[in-house]
């Protein structure tokens, strides 16, 4: 398929909705509200895959391409059908399109006023009304009604163009295996992550991408060259490594050099099992050393750490069962060897350093030098250490409350920070982006250098602080060259990052600022769902799923604060919904189809916060199974959303909360159920967690935690279902009492979004589960229903799903 699939967010060339030339996707369409800028498609990158084999099909395309027939015959007469119900409806006749759709789609009425909130009433269709941004909404709507042609493509059948959907990585292998025969390797492994460890990285740092031409947000490459190859084109084996949530869009993307390696499936081996397996081989057959190399900067000093425990377990036992000599070694390699062949194939993009922000205090909640002075005060004192070094963006963010747009949908600056007793010191490119700032930074002690002058002063500052018997604090995400900076080896590596345990919790300005972000966000979404019901079902027009997601961006970019989309928005109809990260491409994505259901995953980022919603609607009539299906999904999420539980439990000893429902029927899903969420920081925070990854084992759910709750189930090329909601943790004020010195916690639910009336079985689901849907719904109802006007469709589609049960 050659849709862009989403990374949720993370990971171009026509015209962008505001007429920008240059923006395929939704979030550069969003590029002028957050200074992101437009990426320029690169040559190649999704270059048609299988050019080795001219005229040959891979079985999976075959049968890909019968199912596009099959499909294709059974919506023969379909676009007849919907353009004589449009002339019947209209009572007169349209200047049609091919598919019987009117040239000219309406513009979508004006917003209110979205500063106050208030919202007032839906306004009339002659209206136009100016916007906080100083512009009509309605007149620069990114959706028309495009003459499209149903004879090239079944415009309700997903985009699987497998053809295109990969990269040809042939070429590119080879040229990576000649740089590692130069640096003597038998394997290079190729992370997803940064320097500093992000999980969404920019088009500079997507490296495992342009190698694999898997484009999803999580996974590890492993290249390997065969040490007894004598051949002038060098050979070997390669495998990707990812979780369940990438299962399919891998296998999509992959082309046949790849073996893909399925993270928690049983009897698969991990990517670390697999290239110390190979490379033992290699050792006996050759008699060589193997060396398996890294970037030093893109790996963390804990995970070397582990590979090399493993290794040196791996071979013991071999040497045992074997009796021979085997030499297999872990190995950091300076320069980075993607990076070294990149230009061989298309221009490397540059890393952009954008403008910054100072968050005051109105949205923080604390100032800077308050938060420094707490963390000194615990964490120094706790771990015996004289200083801080910080490479996580999203940390030394929140720690110096500035924001920046360096990562696309994450406000973040590239940077690294080293805290003393008495001083910090930041170090980043393009100083002068600071300069207004520059006051402010004084007052904090804070000194600007360069980002590369932290390498330098980590080695002086080691020796100075062994000289006088002083330690450093290091994080889980230190990077392995980072410790090997460290020549004295004076340091501690904290189990959990004294920042990010601070930066989980929020405090009271930030939940309240959460609950308002919520509240801007809902008003968004029922716009957008009822509009979106309106032009499939009244209206009869056929609106893609990319048409779709900019007409939700541009209801957002009306709402007071508003910064840019939270990741790429998910909207996917059909069978596109069963792939859980999917996002559509300009050229390239489905009609939605009424008539099956319609996922969307989508958030903003706002001054005051950051939301992430999921919502799966059906525009006509469910089947049984959809329905059945969906209130499970339903039940676990509520059924999350009302549990009490004791202080000290972790996200994944509450996860099954969620699923009992789902497995009840032999059902799951391959993600977990809810993330920790920044506030106006990154969606994804890694400090809590619910599910069955590492992470949601490494930290207690603790009152003020923002955490999503987000139970789904996917069928394979059929359809998708997820419910997403916020919550946030606090503690009952119900149970005042404690249990062996432990309060009880529960959720507030913020999000402020109905649920599909159609897709409830009501009779699934009990009483308490009605009561919890009705209160629910009872305040969306409240909450927003005197913004519309009692005779536009808005209020009757806000009323019809927020009736009671």
């Amino acid at each position: 398929m050659s849709h862009k699939v989403n990374n949720k967010p993370s990971m171009f060339s026509l015209i962008s909705s505001n007429g920008t030339p240059g923006a395929t996707t939704i979030r550069q369409a969003n590029a002028g509200h957050r200074y992101v800028s437009r990426t320029v498609s690169r040559p190649g990158y999704y270059s048609p895959g299988l050019l080795s084999r001219p005229n040959r099909r891979s079985s999976v395309y075959l049968r890909r391409m019968t199912i596009n027939r099959n499909e294709a015959r059974a919506m023969k007469g379909y676009f007849s059908e919907c353009a004589s119900m449009s002339t019947s409806e209209n009572g007169s006749m349209h200047e049609s399109s091919p598919l019987g759709q009117s040239q000219a789609s309406p513009a979508p009425a004006a917003a209110p006023d979205p500063s106050k909130i208030s919202l007032t009433g839906c306004p009339e269709e002659t209206s136009r009304e100016v916007t906080p941004f100083g512009r009509d909404p309605a007149q620069n709507s990114p959706l028309g009604s495009p003459s499209r042609n149903p004879h090239l493509r079944n415009p309700f059948s997903p985009s699987r163009n497998v053809e295109n959907s990969e990269v040809n990585t042939s070429l590119r292998l080879q040229r990576l295996r000649e740089e590692m025969a130069h640096n003597d390797l038998c394997a290079y492994v190729i992370p997803s992550e940064d320097a500093h460890q992000s999980e969404y990285t920019s088009p500079v740092d997507q490296r495992r991408a342009f190698i694999s031409g898997f484009s999803g947000s999580a996974g590890v490459a492993v290249v390997t060259r065969d040490l007894s190859c004598m051949n002038d084109v060098p050979e070997g084996s390669c495998a990707l490594s990812t979780d369940g949530r990438y299962f399919t869009q891998a296998s999509h993307e992959l082309d046949y050099n790849w073996r893909l390696l399925r993270q928690g499936v049983k009897d698969e081996p991990t990517w670390q099992e697999w290239v110390i397996t190979d490379a033992i081989q290699q050792s006996l057959d050759t008699g060589k050393v193997a060396k398996i190399g890294f970037d030093p900067k893109l790996v963390t000093y804990g995970e070397i750490q582990g590979i090399k425990k493993l290794c040196g377990e791996l071979v013991e036992s071999r040497r045992a069962s074997t009796g021979k000599k085997i030499d297999v070694e872990v190995v950091a390699v300076r320069e980075n060897l993607v990076d070294a062949i990149w230009n061989d194939f298309e221009i490397k993009p540059e890393r952009e350093f954008k403008p910054v922000l100072q968050l005051p205090p109105k949205y923080s909640g604390e100032p800077t030098n308050c938060k420094i002075n707490r963390m000194r005060e615990k964490y120094f004192l706790k771990y015996g250490c004289n200083m801080l070094i910080l490479n996580a963006l999203d940390e030394i963010c929140y720690l110096l409350n500035m924001r920046g747009d360096d990562i696309e949908y994450n406000p973040l600056f590239y940077s690294y920070l080293i805290v003393r007793e008495n001083s910090i010191s930041l170090y980043t490119e393009k100083p002068e982006r600071f300069k207004k700032y520059q006051d402010y930074l004084e007052m904090t002690n804070c000194e600007l250098k360069g980002y590369d002058d932290i390498w330098v002063d980590i080695r002086k500052a080691s020796g100075e602080l062994f000289e006088h018997h002083q330690r450093i604090l290091i994080t889980k995400a230190a990077s392995w060259r980072m410790v090997n900076c460290i020549l004295a080896k004076n340091f501690v590596v904290a189990p959990n990052s004294p920042v990010q345990e601070m930066k989980e919790v929020k405090n009271m300005t930030e939940l309240s600022g959460q609950r308002r972000s919520q509240i801007k966000d809902g008003f968004a979404l029922i716009r957008y769902f009822s509009w979106l019901e309106k032009k499939l079902t009244k209206d009869h027009e056929f609106i893609n799923e990319y048409e779709a997601g900019l007409q939700l961006l541009e209801y957002r970019k009306q709402l007071e604060n508003f910064r840019g989309l939270s990741f790429e928005t998910i909207s996917s109809t059909g069978s596109n919904g069963a792939i859980i990260h999917y996002a559509p491409k300009k050229d390239d994505c489905a009609i939605i189809n009424p008539n099956k259901l319609y996922l969307c995953d989508s958030g903003s980022q706002f001054l005051e916060g950051t939301t992430d919603t999921t919502r799966t609607l059906h525009f006509g009539t469910p089947t049984e199974e959809e329905r059945v299906n969906y209130t499970l999904v339903l039940k676990g999420q509520i059924a999350l959303a009302e549990l009490k539980f004791p202080e000290g439990l972790t996200g994944f000893q509450i996860d099954c909360i969620a699923r009992q429902f789902l497995w009840q029927h032999g059902l799951d899903y391959a993600h977990g159920t809810g993330h920790g969420v920044d506030s106006y920081g990154p969606v994804h925070s890694m400090g809590v967690g619910i599910g069955f990854r590492p992470y949601c084992n490494d930290n207690v759910v603790r009152a003020g935690h923002l955490i999503s709750d987000e139970p789904g189930y996917y069928k394979p090329d059929a359809y998708g279902i997820r419910l997403e909601n916020m919550v946030i943790c606090q503690y009952d004020p119900e149970q005042q009492s404690t249990f062996n010195g432990k309060r009880f916690l529960r959720f507030e639910t913020v999000t402020r979004v109905p649920y599909c009336r159609r897709l409830i079985k009501v009779s699934m689901l009990t009483e308490n589960e009605k009561v919890w849907i009705n209160k629910f719904h009872k305040e969306i109802w409240d909450l927003y229903h005197s913004k519309f006007s009692k005779r536009c469709w808005e209020y009757e589609w806000l009323k019809r799903e927020t009736s009671p049960l």
